[in-house]
């Protein structure tokens, strides 16, 4: 359900309610019942809520928002729009049982809603954001944000993961700039590569993906003048992905790569750090892309858009994103047992 505090109550209930999503899946809400309860009854016109122990039960009640109680935090003293630690640990409470479920292969896909990184910390969880909490729940050490562009309108039941939509995989998440140099690593760069062409033949299938990566410096470096990081780290790891069969090309500048012309030539493009991939991502608007974690033994996605605590409680959130993650993860689940 995500943060209590913020739009993830809204947009989870609007989603779960709409006709292509119950088309393709059946939902069950990770959360607290009375949130979920109260938002349902406040944003939608008619709504039957039902309270379940069994994931499987869900299949009994497509009729109904169905919630998974897990979380026996005091809901009454959530304060809509303000992030405090009562907020945080019902999110993360809401993550750790999700995940549980999705690891014992008892819910075949997870599909988070906005929690805030501040709600986290306050809770005690020192974690950046999701994915990092996820890897850290999954022990996974190999695991990159892949953003996947769906465009207007929004995905049908029937569409497919083609290669022609728009991804972007990071190298580094959610770090300060002036961080972004001193991760960066031949090591990571391989890393991220290999993981992203995991999930491009796995999930989208592309026999052979093509991958696009970002310079970090302006003109990729300009022989060394305006930063070493393409010649000692950047190109090593290029190279040694070749080597291993990863059809990688670059380092490309990050005002050249994202243009149509050059980044179509590409299944996905890897970019250093949080702001160079996005950017040009979101620019195509938000809700248009989705949130997956790759690497992880478990199928998550997410919306592109975070709490927006100014517009919660006001019944004006946009389901649209939530809805396109939650299609998404469906298509991959079905895409991950035809394999």
């Amino acid at each position: 359900m995500g943060d209590p505090a913020g739009i993830g109550p809204e947009v989870v209930v609007k989603a779960v309610r709409d006709r292509r999503v119950t088309q393709v899946c059946h939902p069950l809400v990770f959360g607290s019942y009375h949130i979920i309860f109260s938002a349902a009854k406040k944003f939608l016109k008619k709504a039957k809520i039902r309270k379940i122990v069994w994931a499987e039960d869900v299949r009994d009640s497509k009729d109904s928002i169905n919630v998974l109680a897990c979380t026996k935090l005091d809901h009454t003293k959530i304060k809509t729009g303000r992030i405090t630690k009562l907020s945080g640990r019902m999110a993360a409470d809401s993550v750790f049982c999700a995940t549980q479920f999705a690891l014992s292969d008892q819910i075949d896909a997870m599909v988070t809603a906005p929690l805030s990184k501040k709600g986290l910390h306050l809770a005690g969880y020192n974690f950046p954001g999701h994915t990092e909490l996820l890897a850290y729940l999954t022990s996974t050490r190999n695991y990159a944000m892949m953003f996947v562009a769906v465009r207007s309108p929004l995905l049908t039941v029937d569409s497919r993961l083609s290669t022609k939509k728009y991804k972007v995989a990071l190298v580094t998440t959610h770090l300060p700039l002036s961080a972004v140099p001193q991760t960066l690593s031949k090591k990571k760069i391989l890393e991220k590569l290999m993981v992203t062409q995991k999930a491009l033949q796995g999930y989208f299938s592309v026999k052979k993906p093509k991958i696009g990566v970002c310079a970090l410096n302006p003109h990729c470096g300009e022989e060394g003048i305006l930063g070493s990081e393409e010649k000692k780290i950047i190109i090593p790891a290029i190279k040694t992905a070749q080597q291993k069969g990863i059809k990688a090309r670059g380092p490309f500048s990050s005002d050249t790569i994202f243009s149509p012309k050059i980044s179509q030539e590409f299944d996905c493009i890897l970019a250093m750090y949080h702001d160079q991939g996005l950017i040009p991502l979101k620019m195509r608007g938000l809700g248009e892309a989705v949130n997956v974690t790759i690497g992880l033994p478990i199928i998550r996605t997410s919306p592109d858009f975070g709490t927006a605590l100014d517009i919660a409680g006001k019944g004006i959130a946009d389901p649209k994103g939530m809805i396109n993650a939650i299609l998404l993860a469906a298509q991959m689940v079905k895409k991950n047992k035809n394999r």
